[in-house]
């Protein structure tokens, strides 16, 4: 389950702990939506670039 909070006007979300490993993400896993034309959103993570930034 996701579960939305609100918190000093950000919003967050909970992944799912069987989710986040079999992703292999930490909490130090950069991760953007991403809505198409359709309105169907997804999560994409973001790989950081071979001298440290961020794709």
């Amino acid at each position: 389950m996701v579960k939305v909070v609100v918190n000093n006007g950000q919003y967050k979300i909970t992944i799912p702990k069987d989710l986040a490993e079999s992703k292999g993400w930490t909490s130090k896993t950069r991760l953007r939506f991403v809505e198409d034309t359709e309105g169907r959103v997804y999560l994409v993570e973001i790989k950081p670039l071979k001298d440290g930034r961020r794709k």
